[in-house]
């Protein structure tokens, strides 16, 4: 994990490492926080949505980098540190990786929309005295 560049008092990195590591740390963030709550559908629901728009932003960052790795080789004189496996092969392998990966959060994707569309049906059914509760109508709460 690379930690801030603490020695200039500025972060250098560039703009895109800058941005996942902020979100890494938002939803390391998030887990806590969620940990301590008081389970919500209506926060289920609004988590979900969040986690949907996020796993299609880290397939896309997959995919662009799984292009750029795999053309990695061709602009620039690279080699393999261990100097017995071609450096580009190894690329070629990294780039498949990251399609691999791709994939997959396209899989996780389709599992979480699944999830918040069930989650999207729920409500609370608050026994109270009015009337509504003894028709058993369901009244939906939510943030």
């Amino acid at each position: 994990m690379h930690s801030n560049n603490t020695n200039y008092g500025t972060d250098e990195r560039p703009e895109a490492v800058r941005e996942a590591a902020a979100g890494a740390k938002a939803w390391r963030a998030a887990v806590r926080a969620q940990r301590m709550a008081e389970p919500d559908h209506a926060d289920f629901y609004a988590m979900a949505a969040d986690i949907v728009d996020t796993l299609a932003a880290l397939a896309g960052l997959a995919e662009v980098m799984g292009w750029q790795v795999a053309r990695y080789g061709d602009t620039r004189p690279v080699y393999d540190d261990t100097r017995v496996f071609d450096p580009r092969e190894r690329l070629d392998l990294a780039a498949l990786d990251l399609n691999a990966l791709a994939s997959r959060l396209h899989e996780a994707d389709r599992v979480v929309n699944a999830f918040w569309s069930r989650i999207g049906h729920i409500g609370i059914d608050w026994p109270d005295d009015d009337t509504s509760s003894a028709t058993g109508e369901t009244v939906e709460v939510s943030r």
